[in-house]
C-alpha cells in the first residue's frame, strides 16, 4: 500500500524548488508526508501556471513589437507616420477595426 501510494504522488518529488519545497510544508502528527505535499501542490499550481502563461504572453508580446518595429524600419516609415496610420472605411464585420499593412515588395522579417 506504501509504495502504491507514494507513485501516485510522486509527480510531487519533481516540482522544482521555485514552486515547492518540502522545508516550505508544515507535516502532520506523524511528520511530512507526500500528501501534505500534494496538498500544498494543488494550492500553489494555480498561482504558478498564472505567472508561467503570463510570462509566455509578455514573451510573444514583446517578440510581436520587435517585428512591428523592423517592418516601420524596412518600410521606411517613421514611427510618428506609423502611428498615424488608421484603418479603412470599409464596413468590417463586427465593428472589428482591422488593418492590414500590404507592401509593394516582401518584408524580412
Amino acid at each position: 500500500m506504501g509504495e502504491k501510494l507514494y507513485s501516485t504522488y510522486k509527480w510531487v518529488d519533481s516540482l522544482p524548488p521555485a514552486i515547492l519545497t518540502r522545508d516550505e510544508v508544515q507535516g502532520g502528527w506523524f511528520g511530512l508526508d507526500h500528501k501534505d505535499l500534494k496538498q500544498e501542490a494543488d494550492k500553489r499550481l494555480p498561482k504558478v501556471m498564472e505567472a508561467v502563461e503570463s510570462m509566455i504572453e509578455t514573451h510573444y508580446r514583446f517578440k510581436s513589437y520587435q517585428i512591428e518595429l523592423q517592418a516601420i524600419s524596412q518600410l521606411g516609415i517613421s514611427f510618428h507616420d506609423w502611428l498615424k496610420l488608421t484603418p479603412s472605411t470599409e464596413i468590417k464585420p463586427d465593428g472589428a477595426e482591422l488593418m492590414y499593412i500590404i507592401p509593394s515588395n516582401p518584408l524580412e522579417l
